[in-house]
């Protein structure tokens, strides 16, 4: 099954490709934990304070600097799929290794929505959850990826993948990618791309039906990939499937517990 997971990573870096990020720094003041103050500026003394006669005063009183909370740092493995409850009859191992570069898809696919020069800084953190493998049937399987991202690029993030030509766009770049033979005589079809609605907790779906041929026939798969885009975290879910899509209850539940860890920011 060697090429059958070498279809997967292919279609994970074009999936995955379309979240770029940059990095995230909070202005300086903010980082000291103090709202800077111009010092040429005074505030006025009290009514009564600090007088001690007609055309005399005493020691003004001292200027008080407003704190705000220093801010936080954000982990990308906080918010990756994590063994629970709704990962029940699953079995997890390490996280996949990333397709080293896939800038240019993401850049294909931004300017077919109509997001052009799309060249965004690397996140300023990011990870891979571990991969969570059915118990019953090992092609049903899910995986995870986390960025930290300005929220300026999570909002832009968003627009694209909830855009109406997301799915032609999407698909016309996963062609392009798996067109011919790979080098273990594997080929790949698109039989379709769909965009569903949302579900519960997440910012979109895409879904692609693909059918891998090798020398023995050609096997039928289904999948997923989850988009949350909230505050400044992006992640992508990914849940393949044979032949079939996910389980909807089960992957509700694995959609359910990253929504509720993007709560906590």
């Amino acid at each position: 099954m060697g090429g059958i997971r070498r279809g997967w990573n292919v279609r994970r870096s074009v999936c995955g490709g379309i979240v770029a990020s940059a990095l995230v720094f909070v202005v300086a003041g903010c980082q000291e934990g103090v709202i800077p103050v111009d010092p040429a500026a005074s505030p006025p003394a009290a009514a009564g304070a600090g007088t001690t006669g007609p055309g005399t005063t005493g020691p003004a009183a001292q200027p008080t600097q407003a704190t705000v909370a220093p801010a936080r740092i954000l982990h990308a493995g906080d918010y990756v799929l994590t063994a629970g409850e709704e990962t029940a009859g699953f079995e997890s191992s390490g996280g996949a290794d990333e397709d080293s570069d896939s800038s240019a898809i993401r850049a294909q696919v931004a300017a077919c929505v109509g997001v052009p020069d799309y060249n965004p800084s690397p996140p300023s953190d990011e990870t891979t959850g571990d991969t969570f493998t059915n118990t019953e049937e090992s092609d049903f399987q899910a995986i995870s990826r986390a960025k930290i991202l300005p929220e300026s690029q999570i909002r832009q993030n968003a627009e694209i993948v909830t855009s109406p030509g997301f799915g032609d766009c999407y698909r016309t770049a996963l062609e392009d990618q798996l067109a011919g033979e790979d080098e273990n005589g594997f080929t790949y079809e698109i039989v379709a791309v769909e965009t569903p609605p949302p579900p519960r907790g997440a910012t979109a779906l895409v879904r692609t039906s693909m059918g891998i041929t090798d020398e023995y026939g050609t096997y039928g798969y289904v999948f997923d990939t989850i988009y949350f885009y909230v505050g400044q975290v992006a992640v992508e879910l990914d849940v393949t499937n044979i032949q079939d899509v996910p389980p909807p209850v089960i992957e509700q539940g694995l959609i359910d517990q990253i929504a509720d860890k993007l709560t906590d920011q």
